[in-house]
């Protein structure tokens, strides 16, 4: 996947916000032309209302060294814990990256065997989000509900309601009831249909 040209991408930081540490690993992960698409709040604000988000979420495609690459490419200011997480309700494998001097954390989600992880991946599109000033890729409306739906907290079904709301006449229904069939979370969806109105 070719590198984004875009400023804020590419401008030295001072002061860094959660913003600019966000827009530096992508950049990173551009110049080292791994496959990847953001996820998580970040994600679902583009198809929703913005909230506030205290990290961030990217799934990339593993290969032997990327992590090496990767913290070479960004430098001393940002650590990645060597020891994988597993993450229970899908089964995948992560990695913290942590921007030393603030704090903000990066979870990396290893692109695993999962028939709905390998969809959706298939499926991410590029889009422009105003936070960062620039396009990166991102899952489609769909799978972020279908995503959101499987973790099942709180704010991910508060999400769910919002991309809903505002995306209902343009989503792929029939995509989304199938994989939330196979997800055993049909129940939640109907729930965040009905408190919307839809």
């Amino acid at each position: 996947m070719p590198a984004l040209c875009n400023h804020a991408l590419q401008r030295p930081l001072v002061t860094m916000t959660s913003f600019d540490c966000l827009a530096e690993v992508l950049r990173a992960i551009h110049a080292q032309q791994i496959p990847y698409m953001l996820t998580g709040a970040f994600a679902s604000n583009a198809y929703g209302y913005p909230r506030a988000t205290q990290d961030a979420d990217i799934v990339i495609e593993y290969s032997e060294g990327v992590l090496r690459r990767l913290r070479e490419t960004l430098g001393q200011d940002f650590q990645i814990d060597p020891q994988p997480g597993f993450e229970l309700k899908t089964g995948t494998i992560r990695n913290l990256l942590v921007h030393l001097p603030t704090k903000f954390e990066v979870e990396l989600f290893r692109l695993g065997t999962d028939p709905h992880d390998q969809q959706r991946f298939a499926r991410r599109r590029r889009l422009y989000l105003a936070e960062l000033q620039a396009e990166v890729v991102i899952p489609t409306a769909e799978d972020v509900v279908l995503q959101k739906l499987r973790w099942q907290r709180d704010n991910n079904l508060a999400d769910v309601r919002v991309v809903i709301a505002i995306q209902a006449h343009a989503l792929d229904w029939s995509y989304i009831n199938r994989w939330a069939a196979e997800h055993g979370t049909v129940e939640l969806l109907h729930q965040a249909r009905m408190d919307v109105g839809i």
